[in-house]
């Protein structure tokens, strides 16, 4: 799939970034092999920890699911080599 002009503009701001799975991700939509990330901002944290006060990892998982634009129950089935291009991407962690 070719990125967007506005894909392209993201990726040069540093605010969005599309990424190819390493292992396509099975969607009940069907399958998905890339992802049009943005970076996670304070609005999905703050909804994260409404729904997991207690848990930061589940915190951290709903954020990246969201600035991926995944469901949640899809995005617990990406492979952990995904899980950290996304992680480092959205959280600008390396």
């Amino acid at each position: 799939m070719a990125q967007t002009e506005a894909q392209n503009l993201q990726e040069q701001l540093g605010t969005g970034k599309v990424i190819k799975l390493a292992e396509p991700l099975q969607t009940p939509r069907g399958a998905i092999t890339e992802l049009t990330l943005r970076r996670v901002r304070v609005k999905d944290f703050k909804r994260a920890a409404e729904q997991y006060p207690d848990n930061a990892v589940l915190q951290e998982a709903q954020c990246l699911a969201m600035a991926s634009g995944l469901q949640s129950e899809d995005f617990d089935e990406l492979s952990w080599e995904d899980y950290t291009q996304v992680r480092q991407f959205c959280l600008g962690t390396h």
